[in-house]
């Protein structure tokens, strides 16, 4: 186990590069470095997309989240649910974190750096890959949480799984 001020120098120090990963990729951001959070944004080809990433001192982790721009009204979550859960299963890194009792969407991805300091490039692949990922199925969780496309669809396009009796 590491000590506390041993972890606390490794999370500045992976703070720093999640910093310089950033600058390379020439992504804007806001950084809170007492909190080792930054906060930087894209539009995507649909809805625009958030991503908050903070270094977990204690966790020793990079913890990526991204709040989708809107909530799945109640009559529609059951289907959203369904589609998240196929999505999931699915996705290599990271996972989409559905709250059916408010209907709040989030992309999540984590990463360890325990006994390391990762490099700018795993910063750039977190960042890309959650980016592509948040883009491909943002507006495909809110088609269907605005009934513009059934899951039934949805799931048929996506994961090649056809209605009952087709």
């Amino acid at each position: 186990m590491i000590g506390q001020t041993d972890s606390m120098a490794r999370a500045r120090a992976t703070f720093k590069t999640l910093c310089k990963a950033l600058e390379k990729e020439k992504w804007h951001y806001e950084k809170y470095e007492d909190k080792l959070t930054v906060v930087c944004g894209a539009q995507g080809d649909g809805l625009p997309i958030e991503l908050n990433i903070r270094i977990d001192a204690e966790g020793q982790l990079v913890q990526l989240l991204s709040c989708l721009p809107y909530k799945v009204k109640e009559d529609k979550r059951i289907e959203v649910a369904i589609a998240v859960s196929a999505v999931n299963y699915s996705i290599v890194h990271g996972c989409f974190d559905y709250d059916v009792t408010d209907g709040s969407l989030y992309f999540r991805m984590t990463n360890s750096f325990r006994d390391c300091v990762p490099g700018t490039e795993v910063f750039s692949y977190m960042i890309y890959a959650s980016r592509g990922t948040i883009d491909e199925y943002s507006d495909k969780f809110f088609m269907i949480s605005k009934g513009m496309t059934s899951v039934e669809q949805f799931l048929a396009f996506e994961c090649g799984i056809e209605e009952e009796g087709e």
